[in-house]
C-alpha cells in the first residue's frame, strides 16, 4: 500500500513540475480553443488568485465603460445644438421675420403716442388769433400747472403708482418728435406761452393741462409732465380720460416704469376699447416687458380696429418673430447646457476609464516575460508533437523592441530514453525503510 501511495505521489510531483500557466486560451466563434499570445491575464504575479479575479473584473468594467462612452459620444455628436447662426437662419426663413422687415430690436418701442382731442375742444383758431395780437418781443412764459391749480391728491390720478408718487425723482428723454403731433405752432416756446396764457384764464380745462403736459414731454421734464397729467385726469370727464391716460402711460413708459405704464394704458383701453392707439401703445409696453404673447395680441387688436395701421402690422410680425427666436435660443441654450453637463460627465468617465486601463496594463507581465512564456509554450508544443516537428523560436532585440521568431523544423527530435535509475534507487531506499519500520512495529506490539 505504501508503495502504491508513493507511486501516486511521485506521479503528482512529476505532473505538477510540468504544469506552468504561461498562456491564455480563448474559445473562438467556431468553437475552437486557441491561445491568445498577448493576454491581459498574463500577470506579474501569476500565482495571485485575487489579482487574477480583480483583473477580470477590471477588464469587464473597462469594456462596459468603453461601450458607454461610445454611446455617449454618438448621442452628443447627434445633438441639434451646433447651429452657429441660428438667429440669421430664423430671420431669413421664418415668415413672420420676413414680414416684419427688420428685427424687433430695431423698432422704437418707446415711440410717442397721443390720442387726438375731440375736434370741438381743440385750441386752434383761439391760439392763432391770440398769437396774431401778441407782442413777439416779450419773454415767453412756460406753462406752470402747479401754480395754476394746487392739487395735493386726486382719486383719478393713480396716486398709488410709484412713478406718480415719486414724480419729483422721475427722469425721461425729450420727445422731440411729439412737437408736430400735438400742435401746428412751429415755435414750441410760443406754443408753451400760449398754453400758459390760456391756463391763466381757465385753470380747469383738462385739455389745456394735457397740452401743457405735452410741452414738458417735448422738453423731457417728467416731473412737470406728470403734474400736468394729474390735473388733466382730475378735471377730465370719464369718456375722454383715455386721452390723458395714454399721455400719462407714455410718460411712465419713458421713465422706465413700464409695468405701471401698462396699468394706466389698460385703463385707457377699458374706456376706449375701439381706439387703435390705446392697443398700439400697450403693445409697445408689453414688448419692452418681454411679454410677447400679450404684445402680439395688442398689435393684432390695433390691426383689427384699423387695418391700414402699417406700424402695428410690422410690429405684430416683429414680436412674433422675436418670440420664436427667443424660444429657439432658449431651447438651444438648454440643449447646450445639457450637452455641457454630459461632456463633463463624459470627461469624468473617460478619465476613470484611462486610470482603469492603466491599472489593467500595469498588472500585466512585462513584454520580456510574455516572450519567455511564448518560448516555453513553443518548446512544450515541440516536446508534445507526435511527429517530432515543431517550431524553432528564439528571442532577439530589433529597433529597441523584443522580437520572437519561430521557424518550422524539418528534422525530428531524437527520442532519448528517460533515466529512471535515480528513481529506482529512491524507490528501493523507501521500501527498505518501510520494511524496517514494519518489523520494528511488530516487535513493539509483540506480533
Amino acid at each position: 500500500m505504501a508503495l502504491n501511495f508513493f507511486h501516486y505521489f511521485l506521479s503528482f510531483l512529476i505532473i505538477f513540475k510540468e504544469c506552468r500557466a504561461s498562456t491564455h486560451w480563448i474559445v473562438t466563434e467556431e468553437g475552437k480553443i486557441q491561445p491568445q499570445l498577448d493576454s491581459i491575464y498574463s500577470l506579474k504575479r501569476p500565482y495571485d488568485l485575487v489579482a487574477l479575479m480583480q483583473q477580470e473584473e477590471r477588464a469587464v468594467q473597462i469594456e462596459q465603460l468603453k461601450e458607454k462612452l461610445m454611446q455617449q459620444k454618438e448621442e452628443i455628436d447627434q445633438r441639434e445644438d451646433k447651429e452657429t447662426n441660428l438667429e440669421g437662419k430664423i430671420y431669413a426663413t421664418d415668415e413672420d421675420c420676413t414680414a416684419a422687415e427688420k428685427p424687433l430690436t430695431d423698432f422704437d418701442l418707446h415711440a410717442s403716442t397721443v390720442v387726438p382731442f375731440p375736434i370741438y375742444k381743440e385750441f386752434g383758431d383761439e391760439f392763432t388769433d391770440f398769437a396774431d395780437k401778441m407782442d413777439m418781443n416779450i419773454e415767453f412764459q412756460k406753462p406752470n400747472c402747479t401754480a395754476a391749480v394746487d392739487l395735493d391728491f386726486s382719486m383719478h390720478a393713480f396716486e398709488h403708482l410709484t412713478g406718480v408718487r415719486d414724480r419729483n425723482n422721475m427722469t425721461m428723454p425729450p420727445e422731440v418728435g411729439l412737437h408736430h403731433a400735438v400742435t401746428t405752432v412751429e415755435d414750441i416756446e410760443l406754443y408753451g406761452h400760449l398754453v400758459h396764457e390760456f391756463l391763466q384764464r381757465n385753470n380747469t380745462s383738462w385739455i389745456l393741462f394735457d397740452m401743457a403736459s405735452y410741452y414738458w414731454r417735448i422738453h423731457g421734464n417728467a416731473t412737470n409732465a406728470i403734474e400736468c397729467a394729474r390735473r388733466a385726469l382730475h378735471h377730465s370727464p370719464r369718456e375722454y380720460k383715455d386721452v390723458t391716460l395714454i399721455n400719462l402711460g407714455n410718460i411712465l413708459h419713458l421713465c422706465h416704469q413700464s409695468e405701471e405704464a401698462a396699468i394706466v394704458v389698460h385703463a385707457a383701453v377699458d374706456i376706449s376699447p375701439d381706439n387703435a392707439i390705446c392697443h398700439f401703445t400697450l403693445g409697445n409696453i408689453y414688448a419692452v416687458l418681454a411679454d410677447y404673447n400679450k404684445s402680439a395680441i395688442c398689435f393684432a387688436n390695433s390691426v383689427k380696429i384699423q387695418p391700414d395701421f402699417s406700424q402695428a402690422v410690422l410690429r405684430y410680425h416683429a414680436v412674433m418673430c422675436h418670440n420664436k427666436l427667443e424660444k429657439a435660443l432658449e431651447a438651444q441654450h438648454i440643449s447646450l447646457q445639457r450637452t455641457l453637463e454630459e461632456l463633463r460627465e463624459y470627461q469624468k468617465q473617460h478619465e476613470f476609464w484611462l486610470k482603469q486601463h492603466e491599472k489593467l496594463l500595469s498588472e500585466q507581465a512585462p513584454p520580456e516575460v510574455k516572450l519567455e512564456q511564448r518560448l516555453e509554450y513553443e518548446e512544450q508544443k515541440i516536446r508534445e508533437s507526435l511527429d517530432g516537428r515543431g517550431q524553432d523560436c528564439f528571442q532577439f532585440e530589433q529597433n529597441g523592441h523584443m522580437v520572437l521568431s519561430c521557424n518550422m523544423r524539418r528534422e525530428s527530435y531524437a527520442q532519448s530514453p528517460l533515466d529512471l535509475s535515480l528513481n529506482l534507487q529512491l524507490l528501493q531506499a523507501v521500501e527498505n525503510k518501510a520494511a524496517a519500520a514494519k518489523k520494528k512495529e511488530c516487535h513493539r506490539t509483540g506480533g
